[in-house]
C-alpha cells in the first residue's frame, strides 16, 4: 500500500525527489527521499483562498508547460532562500550523497529542488511535526551514513533553517454556513468540494489546528471545525480533474478518543450507506527507522462511486480510514497503536496489504 498522503499530487515535490535520488519504493527509499519529504511552507499564508478561484464544476485552466514552471523559484523566494544559500546547501549535499552521487557536482537547478524539500524539513521541525533526531534517522534508513546524515542535519539546523521564513496562511474566508448536509452526489465530506465544505463547516486556522499534527501543506491548506474537540485538516488537490474536491483528509482530535467515537467521526464524513468492514492491523514499512502501528478499516459505500464520478477513472465503492494513536509522519506511524485514536487518515478507495502480505501504515 502506498498512500503518499502528502507527496502525492505535488509536481513540485515529485520533481524534487526525482532530482535528488529517485522516488523510493515502500521497500527501499533513497537517502534524498527520506531527507526531505515534507511540504512547502510553514504556517500562516501566501496561498490564495481555494474557493476564490474558479467554480467546482469547471476544470481549472491547463497547467503551465513544464519549461515555464516557476513554482520552485517562487517557493524559495517566499521562503527567503536565495541562490547563495541554495549553493551552500548544494555543496553540503554533493559532499554527502544527497545529490547525483557522492562527490558529483549538481547544477543550480538540482540544488534548488533539494532546497525546496529542505525548506519543508525546516518548517516541519519548527512546528514540532518532526525532530532533528528523526530527520537524521530517516536519512540513515534511506541509505545515508551516520556521518552524512549528521552533516546535513547540522547544516540545516545551524545555517539553512534560520534563514527560512515561516509559511504564510491565507486569510479565512467569510462563510454563511447554510449548506446542505449532503453534496449533489450524496457525499458528506470525503470527495466533496471545497465550496460544499465552506457552506457546511466553519474554517479555522490551519496553522493552529493542524500544523503540528499533520505537517506542512503540499498545496493550499484548509481546516474545518467539526466539533469542539475535532477538526479536519486537508490540502486542496492541484489537479484540474479533481476540481477542488477533498479526496484525502485527516481528522484530528484534541486528545485521543475511543474507537467507537473514531468510527462515528469517519462515517459522518462519508455517504449515509457507508458500512465498515473488519479492521486490519498495520505496521510501519521495513525501511522505516521507527517502530509503529496503525489500524485500518475499509468502508464500503456504493454511493462513493457517484460522488467520485468525473473526478477519477473507474471509481471504487470504497473508502478507508487509518487510525493512529499519536500520528503519522513521512516515515510511518509515530508509536504503536493502542486502541485510542488521535488522528484518522480518511481516503477514497480501499487499503490492501502489499506484496509482503502486510498492511503498512
Amino acid at each position: 500500500m502506498s498512500r503518499c498522503r502528502r507527496a502525492a499530487g505535488t509536481a513540485l515535490l515529485v520533481a524534487a525527489v526525482l532530482a535528488v535520488g529517485g522516488c523510493g519504493s515502500d521497500a527501499e527509499p533513497s537517502a534524498a527521499d527520506s531527507a526531505s519529504t515534507s511540504v512547502p511552507e510553514d504556517v500562516t499564508g501566501d496561498a490564495s483562498t481555494p474557493s476564490e478561484s474558479g467554480s467546482d464544476s469547471e476544470p481549472a485552466p491547463e497547467e503551465t508547460a513544464a519549461e515555464d514552471d516557476t513554482s520552485i523559484e517562487d517557493t524559495l523566494r517566499t521562503a527567503g532562500v536565495d541562490d547563495d544559500l541554495v549553493n551552500r546547501l548544494g555543496e553540503v549535499g554533493d559532499a554527502n550523497n544527497y545529490g547525483l552521487g557522492e562527490g558529483v557536482e549538481t547544477s543550480l537547478e538540482d540544488r534548488r529542488q533539494l532546497a525546496v524539500t529542505q525548506v519543508d524539513t525546516c518548517r516541519n521541525v519548527s512546528v514540532g511535526y518532526r525532530t532533528w533526531k528523526g530527520v537524521r534517522y530517516s536519512d540513515e534508513a534511506g541509505g545515508a551514513t551516520e556521518e552524512q546524515a549528521a552533516a546535513m542535519a547540522d547544516f540545516l539546523r545551524t545555517e539553512f533553517c534560520p534563514h527560512v521564513a515561516p509559511f504564510k496562511e491565507a486569510a479565512l474566508p467569510e462563510q454563511a454556513l447554510r449548506g446542505p448536509a449532503e453534496d449533489d452526489h450524496g457525499g458528506r465530506g470525503l470527495a466533496s468540494s471545497v465550496t460544499w465544505w465552506d457552506g457546511r463547516y466553519p474554517r479555522v486556522s490551519w496553522s493552529k489546528a493542524c500544523a503540528a499534527q499533520t505537517g506542512m501543506p503540499v498545496n493550499d491548506p484548509v481546516a474545518y471545525r467539526i466539533a469542539e474537540d475535532e477538526v479536519v485538516c486537508a490540502t486542496v488537490p492541484p489537479a484540474a480533474a479533481l476540481r477542488k474536491h477533498l479526496i484525502n483528509l485527516d481528522i484530528v482530535f484534541a486528545s485521543p478518543v475511543g474507537e467507537d467515537r473514531a468510527l462515528r467521526a469517519a462515517l459522518a464524513l462519508l455517504p449515509s450507506d457507508a458500512a465498515a468492514t473488519e479492521p486490519t492491523e498495520g505496521t510501519n514499512p521495513d525501511w522505516s527507522y521507527m517502530d509503529g502501528g496503525c489500524l485500518n478499516i475499509n468502508i464500503r459505500t456504493a454511493t462513493m462511486k457517484k460522488v467520485l464520478d468525473g473526478l477519477r477513472d473507474d471509481p471504487e465503492p470504497w473508502a478507508s480510514a487509518l487510525y493512529y494513536s499519536e500520528g503519522q509522519i513521512e516515515d510511518g506511524a509515530v508509536g504503536d497503536y493502542t486502541g485510542k485514536v488521535k488522528q484518522i487518515s480518511l481516503s477514497t478507495g480501499a487499503n490492501e496489504p502489499g506484496a509482503s502480505g502486510d498492511l503498512t501504515c
